[in-house]
């Protein structure tokens, strides 16, 4: 991208919070093949598109809220708020993650959220204290003991669908949990998930 479609993707942006339509219309042209293209690279194209969608239209409804003062911070944005899509799409769900050591690559600076893990542990350990007994030892010897479901249904007994259905409601209540307690903050609650659990094991 040249240094003028740089300054002119900023001047759109500039235009799309005075509520100009058009320029924001211009602006998502502007972005959306790269940060589709982008996607596919880790999930599917039907979940790529709804993804990109998703980022644009935060960007529109947080436009006044963000702090963009160039156009590199926003792309920064854009692309960071699409990795977390990304990493949500695996921490919520039973996905194959297709490019995990992205995973890995430090995030963009000045969107970096501080968290206290050890907080987050505790208020976890008293949610789990206060499932049924059977989706608490599950869930257990799943996160706490790396066992895969596999593993676990043989050794409980049960079938490999219990097993998956279990940990499944399981996920959902920590989701409830953290949502609640970090006021619906999606980036939030996924890099919690991410750093407390082994989004792997579902499998």
């Amino acid at each position: 991208m040249s240094s003028a479609e740089l300054d002119d993707n900023f001047t759109l942006f500039l235009a799309a919070r005075a509520e100009d339509t058009m320029a924001f219309k211009r602006l998502y042209q502007q972005y959306w093949k790269k940060l589709y293209i982008s996607a596919c690279k880790r999930v599917d194209a039907a979940d790529a598109q709804d993804m990109v969608q998703e980022v644009m239209l935060t960007l529109w409804q947080r436009k006044d809220k963000i702090n963009i003062q160039n156009s590199d911070d926003l792309g920064r944005y854009l692309y960071t708020a699409l990795r977390y899509r990304i990493i949500s799409h695996y921490a919520f769900s039973n996905h194959t993650v297709q490019i995990p050591e992205w995973f890995d690559q430090p995030t963009q600076a000045g969107f970096e959220t501080a968290m206290d893990l050890d907080k987050v542990k505790d208020l976890i350990d008293s949610e789990v204290h206060r499932m049924p007994a059977r989706m608490q030892h599950i869930y257990q010897l799943s996160r706490q003991q790396g066992l895969s479901v596999t593993d676990i249904a043989r050794q409980l007994n049960l079938s490999e669908q219990t097993v998956r259905n279990q940990l499944s409601l399981a996920m959902k209540k920590l989701r409830l949990l953290l949502r609640n307690h970090y006021q619906g903050d999606l980036i939030i609650c996924t890099l919690l998930l991410m750093n407390v659990f082994d989004v792997s094991r579902l499998s």
